[in-house]
Order: structure tokens, then C-alpha cells, then sequence
């Protein structure tokens, strides 16, 4: 039974598809959320507050796309109130160095100095090279056009844009650390944060993003209570707010399509169907194609979805523990390194997180502590099974120890954010919602913005799971929903939505 019909149905709940609904919603589109099996990142283990994986958020001063949605959501307020810079940014710590990344450019310098003597002035020239740099692609995130361009005026567009940051795209020889070739330690400090940021286990074979989050990283990441969990929740907020419809416990049973569009979403376990205007993939977009009958399902485009691999896999593994064991002076977030002329990848990068939650200073347990860990798994070391993420898991706690020594002398409580157990069986088994795929190969004519296309084959059907961030990490997720709301506008015009 068909019951009414909604110019944006939005299946799932990841962070680029939740930021485009109230956006939508906000200038009128009639929106429905199906949570579609979601689930918030923080959850609780014997009285611990765990995370999927962590909340690395960033550029909430500089970031136009960022500023633009509060902005457009009236979130003022929340913008000057919610989000905190933490002092220190991060830490980096290396096998022979500690590094304390701070907004403040003295004391950073000292630290430089410091771990790299007679390095400061070429580190001080890199820095202000970033700044300047970044300068060519402002005009790409203050109007975000569609990209990769799927009109005529929009690739006009694109060529316009490309023009500007011709120098800055990827290539056989693009190394955005050159500087530093001789001396892997440096390139290490710089790649760490931005390899954990973007997901990249290469960041500096993508000039233009890496130089976007290195400025994020340098002017200071965030800390915003409860996370990317509160952040969700003021946009599905603003979504109800503005006569849209959030229903987190719906699934999608099947998408009825017809001529390559797609026209209902049935249900499941309800004799209920709404009528779709515009159809957005608000998670894994393979499982969602799956829901098209095989009579009216598009099989190549499928495959090529399924060709598309990923590079790795993020895991978090979370450690709850006694405060005391947690090492006088450790930041909130840090980035160790095992090797630094080894690649970025596997444990030999582990980003930890201390209270990953962001609860509250006065919600947060005196004497017991949660260090979050997680690290990028080679897709190649996984089977689709738990055994081979619960042995990574292991290696990445043994890692940790080199910089908690005292982990072991407490009990522990730890969990894994992606294995849990079977209801059926008891044994443990793989809970996606708990793994980050990583895809490394940037869109062609995309600028190297994106590693997935907002587009697919079907003309109503936009893909904004939190693949599509891209490697710009945090800050792709509102870029890709600007991208979103481009195409929103030009199917169904605004001057038609009553």
C-alpha cells in the first residue's frame, strides 16, 4: 500500500547523507530518514563508553563548507557553543620522538626544533607553503560545484576550477612531502594525522587534499561533546524540525524501480510503501542495489560496485581501564608510528583516542578511562570473518603497550567495534557497522576530492554513505552533501516544491 510520497527518501543515517537531508529539508523538500540498521558510534560495555571508530573532527573555523551548513541550518549558536579546540591539537610519537601539535606557532617550533635540530626553518617554509597553497582552493570549497560534472555547463565548470589547481593534482610524481625526502622521521610527523584523517596509507600522492587537512591538523582539531553523535543528532533534528520524517527502526525491504529510477521503497515488515522523488544511499551502497529486483536492476553497474574494493579496513579496538595507567601529559588524541620509513598502514599507524566518547567533563568516570585504537587493516589480510580482525585487533593492543606499559597491570575490559557476538550460535561474528572501508583511487574530474561518486547509474538515486567523504575526511562529508544538494535542485527545482 502505497502511503504518500516524499520528494527525499534517505536510507541510513551516515554523517554526508544526515548533513544533505536538513539541508533539504531546510528549503522546503518534503524529507523521510529509514535508519535502515544504523547505529550511533558510541555504545557501552560494563559501564564504558566505547566508540566504532573515532571522531577526528576538524575545521570548524576555517572550513567554508562547514561554516555554510550551520549557517544555512541557523545553528549559530551551536557552532560558537558546541565545538572546543583541544589543547594540544594531537601528539605524534615515533619510536626516538614525541611531538606536541599545537595552534600555538612557538611552542610548535620549539617542539620542532627539538626532535629535528637544524630542520626548523625548512619546517617554517613548508608551513607557510601550505597556507599559501591552499589559497587555490578556496574558490572550489566556497561554491563546491558538482563534481565529477555530469552536464555540459557543469563541465565548463570544472575546467574552470581544474584550471586553478592544476599544479596540485595528483600524478606519477606528485609528492606533497618532497621537502622532506631525506628524512622520514619529519615526513612521518606531517603524514601521521593526515594518513589517519583521510584514510589514505599514501596522503602525499594526493597533493590537494593533503595539503587541506595538514592546515586542518596544524590549526587545531576539535572536541564536541558526544561527537559525531551529537552532530547527527542536530540534523536529523533539524529534519523533524522542518516537516521531515525520521523513522531510525524502518528498514528498506525492496526499491521498485522503473526506466532506471527509482519509484517506491517498500517497508520491511510492513505493508507499507512511499513514493520517492529522489532516492540517497545513506550507507553501503552494494547491500542497498541489492534491494533492486533482478528484472529491473542495472547488472553492470552493480558489478563495477562490486569491483570497486577497498584498500584497507579501519578497526577500533576499545580498551577500557584504570585512569592511573594512562601516561602523565598524553594528549587526547595521538598518533604513534612503529616505523617511520615503513608505510602508514596496518599497526605500524595507530591512532588513539582518550574518552573517544567526548562525554562531558562532568559525566566523565575519576578513575576509570577508555583508549580507543584503531588502525587501517590491509583489505587483502580480510575474508569477510572475524578471526583475521580480531587477530589485528591483538596485534594493535601489543602495539599499544610500548606507549601504556602499565595496561597490564589492571584489568582490562575490551571490545572490538566490529565483531560481536551471534544471537543464534554465540559465536562472534562481523558487524559492518563497526569497519571503515577505505578506497584510495580518487573520481576521475573531481579534483582529487572524492573517492566516490555522488551519482549513480540510476537518475534518481545519489550515493552519500560516509565513502563518499572522500579524502577530506570530516570536512568531505559536507562537501559531498553540497554536491547532493546541486543535483537536488536541478531534478526537482525548488520553485516546484510546495
Amino acid at each position: 500500500m502505497l502511503k504518500g510520497t516524499y520528494d527525499v527518501v534517505i536510507v541510513g543515517t551516515d554523517l554526508p547523507a544526515l548533513v544533505f537531508g536538513a539541508l533539504a529539508a531546510k528549503k522546503g523538500y518534503r524529507v523521510l530518514v529509514l535508519g535502515h540498521g544504523g547505529k550511533e558510534n558510541a555504545y557501552e560495555v560494563d559501564g564504558y563508553r566505547f566508540v566504532r571508530r573515532p571522531n577526528l573532527l576538524f575545521g570548524f573555523g576555517e572550513s567554508n563548507p562547514i561554516r555554510e551548513v550551520f549557517r544555512e541550518l541557523a545553528l549559530a549558536p551551536e557552532m560558537r557553543n558546541l565545538p572546543r579546540p583541544m589543547t594540544p591539537s594531537c601528539q605524534v610519537v615515533l619510536p626516538d620522538a614525541r611531538v606536541e601539535i599545537t595552534q600555538v606557532r612557538d611552542i610548535l617550533d620549539r617542539e620542532v626544533e627539538r626532535e629535528y635540530p637544524g630542520r626548523l626553518p625548512a619546517f617554517r617554509d613548508f608551513t607557510d607553503r601550505l597556507v599559501e597553497v591552499e589559497k587555490a582552493l578556496e574558490p572550489v570549497l566556497r561554491d563546491i560545484p558538482t563534481l565529477p560534472p555530469g552536464t555540459i555547463k557543469e563541465y565548463f565548470a570544472f575546467r574552470r576550477y581544474r584550471k586553478g589547481v592544476a599544479p596540485l593534482l595528483s600524478g606519477p610524481d606528485a609528492d606533497a612531502l618532497a621537502p622532506f625526502a631525506d628524512n622520514p622521521r619529519l615526513r612521518a610527523m606531517l603524514a601521521a594525522p593526515v594518513a589517519a584523517m583521510s584514510g589514505l596509507a599514501r596522503p602525499w600522492d594526493a597533493p590537494l587534499p593533503f595539503i587541506r587537512l595538514a592546515n586542518h591538523m596544524l590549526r587545531g582539531l576539535f572536541h564536541v561533546e558526544w561527537g559525531e553523535d551529537a552532530l547527527k543528532a542536530l540534523f536529523l533534528a533539524r529534519i523533524r524540525g522542518n516537516s521531515g520524517d525520521v523513522r531510525p527502526a524502518d528498514h528498506v525491504d525492496m526499491l521498485v524501480t522503473a526506466r532506471g529510477t527509482v519509484r517506491e521503497v517498500e517497508i520491511q515488515a510492513r505493508n507499507e510503501s512511499v513514493g520517492v522523488g529522489l532516492l540517497v544511499a545513506g550507507t553501503r551502497l552494494e547491500p542497498l542495489l541489492d534491494l533492486i529486483p533482478s528484472a529491473h536492476a542495472k547488472r553492470r553497474y552493480a558489478a563495477k560496485v562490486a569491483r570497486r574494493t577497498p584498500s584497507h579496513y579501519g578497526v577500533t579496538v576499545n580498551i577500557g581501564t584504570r585512569r592511573s595507567v594512562i601516561p602523565e601529559g598524553m594528549a587526547q588524541i595521538v598518533f604513534q608510528v612503529a616505523d617511520p620509513a615503513a608505510p602508514l598502514e596496518g599497526t605500524n599507524l595507530l591512532t588513539l583516542q582518550l574518552d573517544p566518547a567526548m562525554e562531558p567533563q562532568e559525566a566523565r568516570d575519576p578513575d576509570r578511562a577508555v583508549v580507543a585504537v584503531t588502525g587501517w587493516m590491509p583489505a587483502d589480510r580480510f575474508n569477510g570473518e572475524a578471526a583475521p580482525v580480531q587477530d589485528f585487533a591483538d596485534r594493535m593492543v601489543a602495539q599499544v603497550k610500548r606507549l601504556i606499559p602499565f595496561l597490564d597491570s589492571h584489568p582490562m575490559t575490551v571490545s572490538v567495534s566490529a565483531i560481536e557476538l551471534s544471537p543464534k550460535t554465540g559465536l562472534p561474528i562481523l558487524d559492518p557497522e563497526g569497519l571503515t572501508p577505505v578506497y584510495p583511487d580518487t573520481v576521475p574530474r573531481s579534483l582529487d576530492l572524492m573517492t566516490w561518486p555522488v551519482r549513480t547509474a540510476y537518475r534518481n538515486l545519489l550515493n552519500l554513505g560516509d565513502c563518499t567523504a572522500g579524502p577530506l575526511g570530516f570536512e568531505g562529508a559536507f562537501v559531498s552533501a553540497f554536491v547532493a544538494f546541486n543535483v537536488l535542485k536541478n531534478r526537482i527545482p525548488l520553485k516546484n516544491v510546495m
